[in-house]
């Protein structure tokens, strides 16, 4: 009868002893969530195939803003992943083998750019090490006519730079400087174009929180 009691036991402190290892391999809080701000030149509803649409991080030392503390932190031991992806609304045209644009960075042209059926992605990893500001330009050139947006992506990791460590966990997030994003270019589109009310809705978000910034190439 001892038996099952000892296996009991057994069964009992194996279980306590996995729930204290996984909170011990839970991951920490978000100590911070930066915010870098970007601004777009030239701000126009519609662009030639001659234009090239330059988005700028406006950060110029190694401080980002906290939206947590409401303060800017140094942080002269993270680097920056910076991609933008270039969207298009019901063109005719669907994975393009030139892209639908091209991407000018510091890299070059069209370096470390990547191509989907309806996305064109400027892809700038890790930037900012061995620099003193995370300042960042990116050009994108149309090549086909149709409407398109700019969205920027959010809630990335803050990274470490070589033989640096970061001293605490942090996102960072993109957002338009602008308040304008041209919502009226994006409203004429077509139900369809929008992705049906799903993507409405997605895209009337972005837009809304300065994440998606939508024009027509003509």
């Amino acid at each position: 009868m001892r038996r099952p009691l000892i296996v009991v036991t057994i069964l009992l402190f194996s279980m306590l002893t996995l729930n204290f290892r996984c909170e011990k391999e839970v991951v920490p809080p978000f100590v911070h969530t930066f915010e870098i701000p970007v601004d777009i030149y030239p701000l126009k509803k519609a662009y030639s195939l001659n234009d090239t649409i330059w988005l700028e991080t406006e950060v110029t030392g190694k401080s980002l803003f906290d939206t947590k503390t409401q303060q800017s932190i140094r942080t002269d031991s993270g680097s920056i992943t910076f991609h933008a992806s270039y969207f298009e609304f019901g063109t005719a045209i669907k994975n393009p083998a030139n892209g639908f644009c091209d991407v000018i960075s510091f890299n070059g042209v069209n370096v470390r750019r990547e191509l989907s059926m309806t996305t064109t992605v400027a892809a700038i990893d890790k930037y900012g090490c061995g620099q003193s500001s995370y300042k960042l330009k990116v050009g994108f050139r149309p090549n086909y006519r149709g409407t398109y947006s700019l969205s920027l992506l959010k809630d990335m990791l803050l990274l470490d730079c070589p033989n640096k460590a970061i001293p605490y966990n942090a996102t960072i997030s993109y957002r338009y400087k602008n308040v304008d994003l041209n919502m009226d270019v994006f409203n004429s589109l077509s139900v369809s174009d929008k992705g049906q009310n799903d993507g409405n809705k997605f895209h009337t978000n972005r837009i809304n929180n300065r994440e998606e910034f939508v024009f027509r190439v003509e």
